[in-house]
């Protein structure tokens, strides 16, 4: 019981901050001998004070459930809706740190679109770890991508 109490206590001060903890730090980069990949980094590391927000599942569907019907239009969507999301929590796309991205037949399609979504969704020097997953369906008919998403919003905004 005492090392479920402890691993509770080190998840929130490593998640949420202690109180000896600074603003929060996060620091994106690639090592020597990894590649220079242009819509992710190969490692990110979160110090500091913040909250960790989830977002599991993300699409390209509208409020009413409605989706576009090519992967470059959902993949557009996907992301409008994650940064919303993440409005709602008080983030942006800054705080993102990692992306699960699911696509829909990856090795008989052109995932270039979804690709592009991803550049285009993060300004420059904020590119977050990130790994893209082949699946044969989605949960709803008609999706063709899917994201999770980890954020480490700061308590303290600048």
């Amino acid at each position: 019981m005492r090392n479920v109490l402890a691993a509770v206590g080190l998840a929130t001060v490593l998640f949420h901050g202690g109180a000896a903890m600074a603003d929060l730090e996060v620091k994106r980069w690639n090592p020597p001998g990894f590649s220079q990949p242009a819509g992710y980094v190969q490692v990110v590391t979160i110090t500091g004070e913040h909250k960790q927000v989830l977002l599991g599942g993300k699409a390209g569907l509208t409020a009413d459930g409605k989706m576009p019907p090519t992967l470059g239009e959902q993949a557009k969507l996907t992301f409008e809706n994650i940064k919303r999301a993440l409005e709602a929590e008080g983030g942006d796309m800054k705080d993102v740190v990692e992306l699960q991205i699911f696509i829909v037949d990856l090795q008989k399609i052109d995932p270039n679109p979804a690709y592009q979504a991803v550049r285009d969704a993060f300004p420059p020097g904020f590119k977050p770890v990130s790994m893209v997953i082949g699946v044969s369906a989605l949960a709803i008919p008609g999706l063709m991508m899917e994201v999770n998403v980890r954020a480490a919003v700061p308590l303290k905004k600048k």
